[in-house]
């Protein structure tokens, strides 16, 4: 017994069964109940740590994120090469389940860019392309179903095994190279969409990127002003919220010409702004579209036709090609699990409020399940979208819940205009969230630290863009546990 890790020992042991273990809200609603009725007991205060729960800003954080969520889940699906309704179908059951599950109380599920890149590159591993016509998109739809119910399955395994000291084991080299190339190949995935340029997805990095160069005589003017005008605003809009204090912003040569005073009132309108720039990223992009068809100009595409009338409900199905997808749905699970607890245990540690590793398995678990069965694919905790919960004052996982009916409203009243937005209006998202995972920087300390470990990193990354990044992530699991 001795052997066992903590986590097991308790089961092993035979501690009490306790149902608020396995649901949350039995602990934490009527502490919530009692905060907002001003009588918190001691307990209470000492379970909250430094983030006393707010029903105001839960809703101020919960539907602000929505905002953000709605252009986030549209490009996401792009990325994964599936019908942009499918962002939306991924946003709703899963963002309930976690409320329902999840103990970090800050953190915002739904698509990411990491898991539909690995979602997409699942699919086409299994020949489900979704070219050649609606009966090819609605099998690749379906494909994403059954992976999530993998997903979700094999994450509900790990919890119920108390796996969730895995994240313990994950070295933080192999991980930066694996999201670093990550980032490449999502951006290049994306190029085609900003220069205007019809090709086929490809399985591999080089194949994409070898086209991209072969054809870039093929480029559209039209697309390329509106692709890289909206890119060039979201990393602006991200320089300047980092821009850092009043004095630092006031001897900067652009930034000196921008409001610096964070009490100003120019200064929170332009924060705003920056907060929910991928909202008016695809404003501009929508308004843009309609001008160029109002000018004639054809060449920019648009998303198309969504066919989408609400929410659709699916029983995903399992064939061989669902069994081809095990050990990519289990890399999933773990990566979207280690994403989940990057983000949101920071802050719970900042806040000192405690998490239930074990438990956010269980909770991915029955958000990617629960999603399943809603024409969904695999979702995970979001870096972007949690960062900003927490800006807007998000305490508990009520906000997220919040989050869903801005995602239920968008299904039911969005969708036609969406179907005229232009494709090069959300590929800057993708490309501007690709950036921002990428880290050379870890590359260059590396290689100062311990050449060994600049090796295992540099063979990850190469590994992950000649092949795919499922075997760059086993490569530099493997070489980091032969090298321990």
């Amino acid at each position: 017994e001795s052997a066992l890790p903590p986590t097991w020992r308790k089961v092993y042991s035979g501690e009490s069964f306790k149902p608020s273990s396995l649901l949350p809200p039995l602990k934490w609603l009527p502490r919530y109940v009692r905060a907002l009725a001003g009588n918190p007991t001691q307990s209470d205060q000492e379970a909250v740590g430094e983030l006393p729960y707010s029903l105001k800003g839960d809703l101020i954080a919960g539907l602000t994120v929505g905002l953000m969520l709605v252009p986030q889940c549209l490009a996401f699906a792009l990325l994964a090469g599936l019908p942009v309704r499918a962002g939306l179908y991924s946003s709703f059951a899963p963002l309930v389940l976690y409320a329902m599950l999840g103990t970090l109380r800050q953190l915002q599920v739904g698509p990411t860019a990491l898991i539909s890149l690995l979602t997409g590159q699942a699919l086409d591993s299994v020949g489900l392309l979704g070219q050649g016509g609606a009966d090819a998109e609605a099998a690749r739809m379906a494909g994403a179903a059954q992976l999530a119910m993998l997903v979700g399955l094999i994450s509900l395994l790990l919890g119920i095994l108390r796996f969730g000291f895995v994240v313990d084991f994950m070295s933080h080299s192999v991980m930066s190279a694996f999201c670093t190339a990550s980032g490449v190949i999502i951006a290049t995935s994306q190029l085609k969409h900003v220069l205007g340029i019809s090709m086929k997805r490809h399985k591999y990095w080089w194949e994409t990127a070898s086209d991209l160069v072969i054809k870039l005589p093929e480029s559209d003017g039209a697309t390329i002003a509106l692709g890289f005008t909206l890119l060039f605003f979201l990393t602006f809009m991200k320089a300047w919220k980092q821009a850092g204090n009043a004095e630092k912003r006031g001897k900067h040569c652009v930034w000196r010409f921008f409001p610096k005073r964070k009490e100003s009132v120019p200064f929170k309108i332009m924060k705003l702004c920056a907060d929910l720039s991928s909202v008016l990223c695809v404003v501009i992009g929508w308004v843009w579209g309609r001008i160029y068809v109002a000018a004639g100009v054809t060449s920019v595409r648009p998303i198309g036709d969504s066919e989408s009338e609400g929410f659709i409900f699916v029983l995903p199905t399992f064939d061989q090609s669902t069994v081809d997808m095990i050990v990519p749905a289990a890399m999933i699970a773990i990566v979207g699990f280690l994403e989940t607890i990057a983000v949101g245990g920071k802050m719970a540690n900042e806040k000192r409020y405690s998490y239930d590793a074990n438990q956010e398995l269980l909770a991915l678990g029955a958000a990617n399940i629960g999603g399943a069965f809603m024409a969904a694919f695999p979702i995970t905790g979001g870096f972007s979208r949690t960062a900003v919960n927490a800006m807007f004052g998000a305490t508990s996982q009520f906000a997220g819940a919040l989050t869903s009916v801005i995602v239920v409203l968008a299904v039911y009243l969005i969708m036609p205009v969406v179907e005229v937005l232009p494709l090069s209006a959300l590929a800057p998202l993708i490309i501007h969230g690709a950036i921002g995972v990428t880290d050379f920087k870890t590359f260059i300390s590396t290689f100062k630290a311990n050449k060994l470990d600049f090796a295992i990193m540099f063979l990850t990354f190469a590994v992950s863009l000649g092949i795919t990044v499922k075997e760059g992530l086993a490569t530099g699991v493997c070489l980091r546990l032969g090298s321990s």
